[in-house]
């Protein structure tokens, strides 16, 4: 586990203003602008958790998406601004903190399960919140170790 420093804040930070920008920048639906972003190559360029590699210029992050996967305009249901931001601060946090890719914390922790969660989880700390998403997905800290993981494919 890594330390969440001022690199990690940063980036969690910036993330969660990205995720509200969404809202006004991109004409799909918040789940498949959240899709979109953390399938992105601009997603694992901040999995590496180097911050100077970034401007944390907003534009520098919808021009990666955009360009990549092009614009959407399917769906139409947004999340609140303080859902989104939350989003994005939380799974950065895990991706950062766990050292795993943004897409294996989308895929772990869906951003349904997260917005339901919401109203209950955002007012705690971190650490409680991983801590209480793995119970609801009946999961444990060693499923953040690849290693762990690779074991329990083989046993089965």
């Amino acid at each position: 586990m890594r330390e969440f420093d001022a690199d990690g804040l940063l980036l969690a930070k910036y993330q969660g203003k990205i995720f509200i920008e969404s809202l006004e920048r991109e004409n799909c639906s918040s789940l498949i602008f959240l899709r979109r972003f953390f399938k992105s190559d601009f997603a694992k360029e901040m999995d590496n958790g180097n911050i100077t590699l970034f401007t944390l210029d907003i534009d520098e992050a919808f021009d990666s998406i955009n360009s990549q996967f092009g614009k959407s305009n399917y769906g139409k249901n947004k999340y609140p601004s303080e859902v989104l931001y939350w989003i994005g601060y939380i799974t950065r946090y895990i991706s950062y903190t766990r050292n795993c890719s943004s897409y294996f914390v989308y895929k772990t922790f869906p951003p349904k399960l997260l917005f339901e969660c919401y109203s209950s989880f955002h007012t705690q700390g971190e650490e409680w919140v991983i801590e209480n998403l793995l119970k609801l997905i009946q999961k444990s800290e060693d499923y953040f170790d690849s290693n762990f993981r690779l074991k329990e494919i083989l046993r089965k």
